[in-house]
C-alpha cells in the first residue's frame, strides 16, 4: 500500500511539472509569433530543465511500479496502470491514481498539440528566411564541362598578343 501512495505522490508531482511545462510551451508559442530569438533561447533552456525533471520523475515512477510488482510476486516489466491498481484493495488511492493518470494524459496531449503548432510556426519562419535569402543573394550561373558550359573568364593563353 505504501508503494501506491508513493506512486500517487510521484504522479501528482508529474502532473504539476507538466502543468508548468504547458504554461511554458504556451508562452513559447507567443515568443515564436513575436520572433524574439533571445527570449526563445531562454525558453528552450527552461524547457530542457523541465524535461530533465520529468525524466527523473518517470524513473522514480517506474522504480516504484517495479518494487510494487516484486512485492506482489508478479513477474514482468510493464503492466497497464489499471492492472496494477487492481492488485491493491485501497479504493480511495486507486481512484485518485486513475484521476491523476487521466489528468496527465490530457496534459501530455495539450503539450503535444501546442508543440506541433510551434513546429509549424518554426517551419514557416524558416521557409520565409530561405525565400528572403534567395531574393537577396544573386544566383551564380552553373559551371561545368559539358557542351552548354559557359567560359566565365578569359584565360591568359586565349588572349591574342
Amino acid at each position: 500500500m505504501e508503494y501506491l501512495k508513493m506512486l500517487k505522490h510521484t504522479m501528482e508531482t508529474l502532473v504539476d511539472v507538466h502543468k508548468r511545462l504547458l504554461d511554458l510551451v504556451r508562452e513559447k508559442q507567443h515568443i515564436l509569433i513575436k520572433g524574439d530569438t533571445n527570449d526563445l533561447q531562454n525558453m528552450v533552456n527552461r524547457e530542457s530543465l523541465f524535461v530533465v525533471e520529468i525524466q527523473k520523475l518517470e524513473k522514480k515512477r517506474n522504480l516504484l511500479v517495479q518494487e510494487f510488482l516484486e512485492q506482489k510476486g508478479v513477474k514482468g516489466s510493464s503492466f497497464p496502470l489499471e492492472e496494477i491498481i487492481k492488485m491493491e484493495d485501497d479504493t480511495d488511492t486507486n481512484a485518485t491514481i486513475i484521476i491523476i493518470a487521466k489528468q496527465l494524459r490530457i496534459l501530455i496531449q495539450e503539450i503535444t498539440q501546442i508543440n506541433e503548432s510551434n513546429q509549424q510556426l518554426i517551419l514557416t519562419s524558416l521557409s520565409y528566411v530561405q525565400y528572403s535569402m534567395g531574393m537577396l543573394v544573386l544566383k551564380e550561373p552553373a559551371i561545368g564541362y559539358g557542351p552548354n558550359a559557359v567560359n566565365r573568364y578569359s584565360n591568359l593563353l586565349d588572349a591574342k598578343v
